[in-house]
């Protein structure tokens, strides 16, 4: 069977696909690869697959071995950086997993969607766009769920167990004394207190529709986080702020700590 190639087109779709491959592993790997370095490592596996191509030995064990072991190997340590053995099968692994997902979007688009001025750029950028976007959220998923800890909050001889998300970004403090204060919604806490309701004093706080609010606080008896199967921290008199709000949407937790308590 008989076909033309061109090397300039195969150069710069190689090229295109390979530089935005390695954007999409610098986030997972969260590396701190600037563009030029990811367009050199680009650039170094697009020549490579191209002078496989010119030698005619793409389809021979040599040129896969070159393609998919030695090219794309070259192209994670110049263009992200990464040294090791341990991190080069990590990100050539990752490298393949991402191709795979990008092809199978490139697919479906191409199916779905025209261009008529070469097609291949508009699919690959419109495949990329969602490709990262779902991995920005199941990162982020991810993330949120490496914070969530299993919470135990006793008072006055009850206790609750609650899933609780550790939030860097809770600055809360009692103004007179600076104690940190964790927030937990409003039927957690009627759980937790029954009939009884504690003491309250009013923490003032700012959010977002609410530049001025108070915000009720009471002092628990005790608080368990456990940051593992075997690991847990016990903090006493912890200050609960309650909130009628759900502080979770999709219910993953009931209750923001206070980063400062696991310190």
């Amino acid at each position: 069977m008989y076909y033309e190639l061109y090397l300039d087109v195969l150069f710069l779709e190689n090229l295109l696909a390979d530089y935005l491959l390695l954007g999409l592993l610098k986030r997972m790997l969260k590396c701190q690869a600037g563009r030029l370095r990811r367009m050199l490592g680009a650039a170094v596996g697009s020549l490579g697959v191209c002078g496989v191509y010119l030698l005619s030995i793409e389809s021979t064990w040599a040129g896969r071995l070159l393609i998919y072991v030695l090219f794309s190997t070259v192209m994670v340590r110049i263009g992200l950086g990464v040294r090791g053995w341990y991190g080069c099968i990590k990100a050539v692994s990752l490298l393949y997993i991402s191709s795979f997902l990008l092809g199978g979007i490139f697919q479906w688009v191409s199916n779905q969607l025209s261009f008529p001025i070469y097609p291949f750029a508009g699919f690959t950028l419109i495949s990329y766009w969602i490709l990262s976007a779902s991995m920005s959220w199941l990162m982020e998923i991810k993330s949120r769920m490496e914070n969530v800890f299993e919470t135990v909050v006793g008072f006055h001889g009850r206790t609750i167990e609650v899933k609780g998300l550790l939030d860097t970004g809770n600055q809360l403090k009692d103004p007179i004394f600076q104690r940190p204060v964790s927030i937990l919604t409003e039927h957690k806490k009627q759980e937790l207190c029954g009939s009884e309701e504690p003491l309250y004093q009013m923490v003032p706080f700012h959010s977002i529709g609410e530049p001025r609010g108070l915000m009720p606080a009471f002092y628990a008896d005790y608080l368990y986080i456990r940051k593992g199967k075997d690991q847990e921290k016990r903090v006493e008199r912890p200050l609960i702020g309650v909130t009628k709000e759900p502080l979770s949407s999709q219910k993953e937790y009931d209750m923001i700590l206070h980063p400062e308590l696991l310190e």
